[in-house]
């Protein structure tokens, strides 16, 4: 097939950055943030002011780097796999069949990467950034990692395109799947123990975030759980353990956005140079987190 991408196509890819849908339920988000500010205090907890303000000093770090590099990501990367399509998939939101099976292959996509990102140290090193905080509340949604290319959230998702859905309807459709799960960050909704059959929950997602060791690595679904239960990843909330949140080794979390930003990288590079062999190097970098040679 013939490479042809002339100027429009990129400008009109480019026009289609999924970070759009996100952006439309800003003010929403906003109050659900205040909302839950509120109901803290009025129920006489301590709201975490310097955690959130963190994470939302991380946010805007993401959307900048994710500003930089999106032209490359979807504009070059994503349309040059879909000029080598095998078929060509007209999704519209008249098309239902279409985007169905859009939302369930990107879907899929994102339980293949998140457990990727648990699994394989150099993908951790970006992950972690999300699992910095120690308090479960919607900011905790905002922290994303400053390295969009080194994450390699994209490559799970070029397969799709490359079956034949246009790039811009894919990862809107992952941009639509974070909107999502910005709600379930929080600790104000109790456990629907019959959703979770089917859907991502604030209960399923505490889960996914506490570092006890009852519940590392579980529900790794971005929408649904489905993934998880096919996959044996599930893990309930179970009312007889308190939830720790964080990340191991247990450390002393830090409130500089910079060293939340790049401390899994850096300590990552640091055990790399200081392998003693090529099999130590390559499981510090591939292995998963805490491996030892």
């Amino acid at each position: 097939m013939e490479l042809n991408l002339s100027f429009p196509q990129l400008r009109a890819l480019i026009d289609g950055l999924p970070n759009k849908v996100a952006a439309a339920a800003l003010p929403i988000m906003a109050l659900a943030i205040l909302a839950e500010m509120l109901v803290i205090q009025a129920r006489g907890g301590r709201y975490p002011w310097q955690g959130s303000l963190v994470s939302v000093t991380i946010a805007i770090g993401h959307a900048i780097a994710q500003a930089i590099i999106n032209g490359l990501i979807l504009g070059v990367i994503a349309a040059t796999v879909y000029q080598f399509r095998l078929f060509t998939i007209d999704v519209s939101f008249n098309n239902a069949p279409a985007l169905v099976s859009l939302f369930l292959l990107a879907d899929f996509a994102f339980y293949c990467e998140h457990r990727c990102a648990h699994r394989i140290r150099f993908l951790w090193a970006s992950h972690s950034v999300h699992h910095s905080v120690d308090h479960m509340v919607f900011t905790a949604a905002f922290r994303l990692a400053w390295t969009p290319v080194l994450s390699g959230v994209f490559l799970f998702y070029l397969p799709i395109v490359w079956l034949g859905f246009a790039p811009q309807w894919v990862f809107g459709m992952a941009s639509a799947s974070l909107t999502y799960q910005f709600f379930i960050h929080t600790e104000l909704a109790p456990r629907i123990g019959w959703l979770e059959w089917a859907l991502n929950t604030p209960s399923a997602h505490r889960v996914h975030h506490a570092c006890n060791k009852e519940y590392i690595d579980k529900n790794f679904g971005g929408v649904l759980l489905i993934w998880d239960h096919l996959f044996g990843t599930y893990q309930a909330e179970r009312k007889d353990i308190d939830i720790i949140y964080g990340v191991l080794p247990a450390r002393s979390k830090p409130a500089n956005p910079l060293v939340i930003a790049y401390e899994e990288l850096w300590d990552m590079a640091r055990d790399v140079l200081r392998a003693r062999s090529w099999r130590e190097r390559w499981g510090r970098m591939f292995g998963p987190p805490g491996w030892t040679a």
